[in-house]
């Protein structure tokens, strides 16, 4: 069996959950798209390794805490001063519709709404890349920023696969670009990246778009969108997190596969390790919070 280690950086923020019609929170636990899925891929029986620069603050007390319950590795998570906390609120709504939903409210280490969040400078993360003594399976990030190009391309090298999960294409495109190259999977929402051209010049990387209620499409290879359909789900709580639910699970089906190398994989196996991967990310729908799930079948 393939070995499971994930180190990973980008978004790992405290996300603090309120119900609708409640004032008090219910719960405080690592989120951001990259906290939720080093924290899955440990519940799923990982070695994973967050790479994040947050500071000292109460809040990443609570977010190691909860990190160090599930058997995360916090090696390499910073609590210094130069470093900031991302906060994310999430308010449990329902629509007009009568359907659930939700909203993010984003809270300033010091006051005001906006994400307080610091990257990893890229010193820190060749650092943080030198001083391994194991070879990772899977590199993950969310984020574009010096540090992980530079991380991204270090993996590529190494032979490790490469996950990208870009929020959008905003900012410098030159290293938006640069990430693409130097990733083997690259996963985004037809909401932040509604045009998937970009990816037509590629013809090593397996690309794919979430398309929310309508399912998921995929691209191996430059052959061509495959469509795949939502799995329904009748007991929606909270979609919050089935993206990362549905992305821990491909990368948990690759590896049980002992599939560690794209060329591996095949349009038919592509689909079908993305229907399994879409219904654990139905099933988290019926559950309180991104990692709900994780709290009802510990």
């Amino acid at each position: 069996m393939t070995n499971k280690i994930c180190i990973g950086t980008g978004l790992v923020s405290l996300d603090i959950l309120i119900r609708r019609g409640e004032e008090q929170a219910v719960s405080y636990k690592v989120g951001g798209t990259c906290g939720n899925v080093m924290m899955i891929l440990a519940y799923m029986g990982w070695e994973s390794y967050p790479v994040a620069r947050l500071n000292g603050s109460d809040n990443s007390r609570m977010m190691l805490e909860d990190m160090t319950r599930y058997g995360v590795h916090t090696d390499f998570v910073s609590t210094k001063d130069d470093g900031a906390t991302p906060v994310i609120i999430q308010h449990n709504i329902v629509d007009k519709d009568g359907n659930p939903t939700h909203k993010f409210e984003f809270k300033g280490n010091k006051g005001g709404f906006f994400l307080d969040y610091k990257p990893v400078t890229k010193k820190e993360a060749m650092r943080v890349v030198e001083s391994l003594e194991f070879e990772p399976t899977v590199f993950f990030f969310d984020r574009v920023n010096p540090a992980t190009v530079a991380m991204a391309e270090h993996f590529k090298e190494r032979k490790t696969m490469v996950y990208f999960e870009p929020s959008s294409m905003k900012g410098n495109w030159t290293q938006f670009e640069k990430c693409v190259v130097g990733s083997d999977i690259v996963k985004f929402s037809n909401q932040r990246l509604p045009d998937v051209s970009f990816a037509d010049k590629y013809r090593d990387k397996l690309f794919i778009q979430t398309l929310g209620s309508k399912g998921l499409q995929f691209n191996l290879f430059g052959n061509g969108w495959v469509v795949i359909p939502a799995i329904p789900n009748l007991d929606v709580v909270d979609t919050s997190g089935a993206g990362d639910w549905t992305t821990a699970t491909l990368l948990d089906e690759m590896v049980n596969a002992d599939i560690t190398e794209l060329k591996e994989l095949t349009v038919t196996m592509v689909k079908e390790l993305l229907e399994k991967a879409q219904v654990k990310g139905a099933e988290s729908c019926s559950y309180e919070g991104a990692r709900g799930m994780m709290e009802k079948i510990r």
